[in-house]
């Protein structure tokens, strides 16, 4: 009957579709990761470890990224119903109301590389594949959908490159994944007061009482969508899961590569607790229902803290990109990255007591994104770069949520490389990310299951989102 949880924090992360973070290279996002084929240090093992393979000695590459969001929801008619009760539903929101729900946030990122030998390379990358943090308002119209979301997660990668023959190298990783995330939301408590007045009301009615059922119906309706018998609900969970990456680099003339690289999904079972909160004005009757003992008829809710899971398998992907050398001092690259969003279909939080599974629909689409860039050698010590970049958004409109306000988006990037001295670099990258306005009218209804851990309250309104993104690398070989 009441809210259910969506663990999984998928969520804004506004320069990359989905919840990938997107940003794991300065060098790469001033041509907005278009640049895959370029391997000019340690980072080109995320984008395509192959490249390890055309370096030289140890390398190190150090990243830190400052993203800079600014996002704004304008409420359109929130609400919450209470379905077979009769009771109209009631206002969650204000309509016009507006709010922001992201900031900004810093990450960093490592890679380190060794050439063994001409034919084999070694690497290794720390780096956050997936991330996220949302804090709504207390008090915001979809307050029942969703009130904070954040998750960490990092990945330790290393990878073997083998120089196959001076036209092709190979390369082999594993990917070993953290990941944590936690959830808050609102529960609608007034939803089960109401309901038990109701079945109190049915009863004095068929005792032939109608003056005491025709009181308990207009007490129903006085408590129904009342804010003040809010409660909450905290829920966390992490894991640790393993997956692989495969790539190849192939350089049939100089000045000419073109690659593949692919990054395996990762499953992960995230194990945590759940932690309910009931308000404390609520008569002790339905106290007792919350607390899994009958009251009136109305089923026992079980809402008491307890153990909680939930599977989830990130989508894989597969990259094709190219480099050409135009001129001495020019080249163009590009990249298409497709990824198997469409494996998640639902989000279905296992409770460890008797509550009902809480069940949210995603119903995601395979996404792709396409990705040109240029850079010109300026002046010996000065590489200059810009990019473009078309991501599609895996998140039907019909399924957008507050967990995850996605959309299509654009991004321009500008980078440039400045050579400290012969051995070592600092690129320089400026990123701005449009996503294209997204309207929202999530319903919290366990995708239409029976039995429904959920609190059939609507988010409804429209989503304006864009970005900022600087990032520093150092670069340092010996």
């Amino acid at each position: 009957m009441l809210a259910g949880i969506a663990l999984l924090p998928l969520a804004l992360t506004a320069h990359s579709a989905g919840y990938r973070f997107g940003t794991q290279s300065a060098a790469a996002e001033g041509t907005a990761n278009a640049n895959a084929a370029e391997a000019t240090d340690a980072s080109t093992l995320f984008a395509n470890p192959a490249g390890l393979t055309r370096l030289t000695g140890w390398n190190l590459s150090g990243v830190v990224d400052y993203v800079d969001p600014k996002t704004r929801f304008t409420d359109q008619g929130s609400y919450i119903s209470l379905p077979g009760s009769g009771l109209a539903p009631r206002s969650t929101g204000t309509v016009g109301d507006t709010m922001s729900f992201a900031k900004a946030a810093v990450v960093p990122h490592l890679y380190a590389a060794y050439k063994a030998s001409d034919t084999l390379a070694y690497g290794l990358g720390v780096f956050v594949p997936w991330g996220t943090k949302l804090d709504y308002r207390a008090d915001w119209g979809g307050r029942y959908n969703l009130q904070k979301v954040e998750l960490k997660s990092i990945s330790i990668n290393p990878n073997v490159a083998w120089k196959t023959s001076p036209e092709l190298s190979l390369a082999a990783g594993l990917n070993i994944q953290y990941m944590e995330g936690k959830l808050r939301r609102a529960v609608p408590y007034a939803s089960v007061y109401a309901a038990g007045l109701l079945n109190a009301a049915h009863q004095a009615a068929a005792a032939g009482a109608p003056g005491l059922a025709l009181q308990l119906q207009q007490q129903a309706a006085t408590v129904f969508g009342n804010p003040a018998y809010d409660g909450s609900i905290a829920v966390e969970g992490k894991d640790w899961g393993l997956g692989f990456n495969l790539a190849l680099l192939w350089e049939p003339a100089a000045g000419t590569r073109m690659g593949l690289s692919y990054r395996s999904s990762v499953s992960h079972k995230l194990k945590g607790s759940a932690d309910w909160t009931q308000p404390t004005n609520l008569p002790a009757e339905v106290l007792a229902a919350i607390t899994a003992k009958p009251y009136n008829g109305v089923s026992a809710l079980d809402h008491s803290d307890s153990d909680v899971s939930l599977s989830v398998r990130t989508p894989e992907s597969l990259s094709i990109h190219g480099f050409q050398q135009l001129t001495p001092t020019i080249a163009v690259m590009g990249d298409f990255t497709f990824t198997r969003d469409s494996r998640l279909k639902q989000l279905r939080i296992d409770f460890a007591n008797s509550t009902a599974d809480s069940t949210t629909a995603e119903h995601w689409k395979d996404s792709t994104k396409v990705s040109v860039g240029a850079q010109w050698q300026a002046l010996p010590a000065l590489l200059l770069r810009a990019g473009y970049s078309k991501d599609l958004s895996p998140v039907p409109s019909a399924t957008r949520s507050p967990a995850l306000p996605d959309a299509h988006r654009t991004w321009l990037a500008l980078g440039a490389n400045l050579a400290l001295m012969d051995n070592a670099s600092i690129d320089f990258s400026f990123g701005h990310v449009k996503l294209k306005d997204a309207a929202m009218n999530a319903t919290d209804d366990g995708d239409g299951e029976q039995p429904c851990n959920c609190a059939y309250s609507t988010a409804r309104g429209n989503y304006a989102s864009k970005a900022t993104i600087f990032g520093v690398q150092f670069n340092y070989k010996f």
